[in-house]
């Protein structure tokens, strides 16, 4: 070995580490802005987004809808500009009252009402009509309302009168019902002699009258069974009384017909005369009197 070899002094293995490079540690951090927006509590109601100075206002109080408030407040917006009319009271003066009536419509005068009350039920009297516009205008009525009250009144009348013809039938045929169960088969020869005695005695007027119960006087069964008796009585009596005398037999049946018919100037003949009715109808009962005596 020479000496180089022994000299060179021998290399010692050196551990050589590797410096190894540190990760950072990673933490994760939650940075608010400042300038993120909070959000806004929940109002309970509409009214909570009015300041509450207006909010406890009476006239606000009084709304529970907005849609409510918004309507008027529409409505308030509309009314501006036009006329305004001031409500009158126990103390205001004749002329305000007038001119508050001449605003809601009333006609300048009671002629300058529009009234319509045609009916084919009752007649409606033009001079009651009348004095009702005269009324309406003195109560500051427009036509609208005047003539709904004149419709309510006519209808009114119809009603009444409907239910008269209604009664009036009734009782006609629980009339004749009655006489026909009580007289058979002599029930239209007696109600003939009754009714024709009955018209040449009796004015119209007083046999067309109502009874209590809606029964027509002339209908009623006892007023029609006197008058039957009594055309009974004159029949086998022979005897009908008339205006100028008695008479007693068909001879005398017939001669009364004859001097009454036979007087031109009389109020046979004459239509316009106040007894022409009933000296036809007397001449009708006398022929009914002679021929059942025949």
């Amino acid at each position: 070995m020479s000496n180089e070899q022994t000299t060179q002094p021998s290399a010692v293995p050196v551990e050589t580490t590797t410096p190894s490079t540190a990760q950072p540690e990673t933490k994760t951090e939650t940075t608010i802005s400042a300038t993120t927006e909070q959000p806004a509590p929940v109002a309970k109601s509409w009214k909570d987004a009015i300041s509450q100075e207006y909010r406890d206002d009476q006239n606000i109080q009084k709304f529970t809808e907005i849609d409510a408030l918004a309507k008027s407040y529409i409505n308030a917006t509309k009314m501006i500009g036009q006329d305004k009319m001031v409500i009158p009271n126990n103390n205001s003066t004749e002329d305000q009252w007038n001119e508050v009536y001449t605003k809601l419509g009333r006609p300048e005068s009671a002629e300058k009402y529009k009234l319509e009350a045609k009916s084919d039920v009752v007649p409606m009297d033009e001079g009651a009509i009348k004095s009702f516009a005269d009324q309406s205008h003195k109560l500051g009525l427009n036509n609208k309302q005047a003539q709904g009250i004149l419709e309510f009144y006519k209808n009114s009348m119809e009603g009444t009168a409907k239910q008269a013809q209604v009664d009036t039938e009734t009782a006609q045929a629980q009339a004749t019902q009655e006489l026909r169960q009580e007289w058979g088969r002599d029930f239209e020869a007696k109600i003939k002699q009754a009714g024709a005695l009955a018209q040449a005695n009796i004015n119209a007027d007083v046999l067309d009258m109502t009874l209590q119960n809606g029964t027509r006087l002339g209908d009623h069964p006892e007023i029609i069974k006197g008058f039957a008796k009594i055309a009974n009585m004159m029949s086998e009596d022979k005897i009908i009384s008339t205006e100028s005398e008695s008479v007693n037999t068909v001879k005398d049946l017939e001669s009364e017909i004859a001097s009454i018919m036979n007087n031109r100037e009389g109020p046979y003949w004459n239509k316009k005369h106040p007894d022409h009715d009933k000296s036809v109808q007397q001449v009708y009962t006398l022929r009914e009197m002679a021929n059942s005596n025949k």
